[in-house]
């Protein structure tokens, strides 16, 4: 689990795909979301991922150092998780998350377009992956989007998060839904913010309070 190439092994990207697609190997390296924590209940894989909703999606980071400091991040093994990236020499305005989603037609809201919900599922899932990449497992606090363009299915879309910057538990991401050609569908700003104790913990105490 812990080897380097358990999260960058790419699977086949399908030979229909769009080029843009199929050459993003070529400018990132591929993270495999399912060898860095448990994903039992994960709603895109348990739920979305199937030949109606999202048919494939495959992430990708810039370079291999931001993929060992996810993997680092998403372990809880930060090397100073509250300091700034700078701190963990990794240039802040390079940190970012980039995933081609591969939609169906079953996750519409208006015939044939892409339900709005949707669109945030998937923005706050990467702005989440870049933010946990930046300061390990936190919580959405906050997902302001702004929708330009309807999004027709079937589709390819690509949807990119960066960390625009880090303030001790704060993090916040901004992000966009694209179709890997320049047009842009949505954009968006989150705020993601890192718990004073172990999400799990923080979860049971929530818990224990209702």
């Amino acid at each position: 689990m812990n080897e380097q190439s358990d999260i960058i092994e790419l699977p086949a990207i399908p030979a229909d795909a769009p080029e843009w697609v199929r050459v993003l190997p070529s400018s990132g390296r591929f993270v495999d979301r399912t060898k860095l924590y448990d994903i039992t209940g994960h709603i895109l894989f348990d739920s979305l991922l199937n030949s109606n909703g999202i048919r494939h999606f495959y992430y990708f980071m810039n370079t291999e150092q931001h993929v060992q400091r996810a993997q680092r991040a998403f372990n809880g093994a930060l090397t100073s998780p509250l300091s700034p990236i700078h701190d963990d020499s990794t240039d802040n305005d390079d940190l970012e998350v980039r995933v081609a989603f591969h939609l169906g037609e079953g996750i519409c809201g208006h015939k044939g377009i892409v339900h709005g919900g949707l669109t945030a599922t998937m923005l706050d899932e990467v702005s989440g992956a870049a933010a946990f990449s930046c300061v390990g497992p936190c919580f959405t606090a906050n997902l302001n989007i702004d929708y330009i363009k309807p999004l027709k299915t079937p589709a390819w879309v690509l949807v990119r998060a960066h960390v625009e910057r880090h303030e001790g538990r704060k993090v916040y991401i901004h992000g966009t839904v694209e179709n890997g050609e320049g047009v842009v569908y949505a954009k968006s700003i989150a705020l993601f913010i890192k718990p004073k104790v172990p999400v799990k913990e923080h979860a049971e105490q929530n818990q224990a309070k209702q």
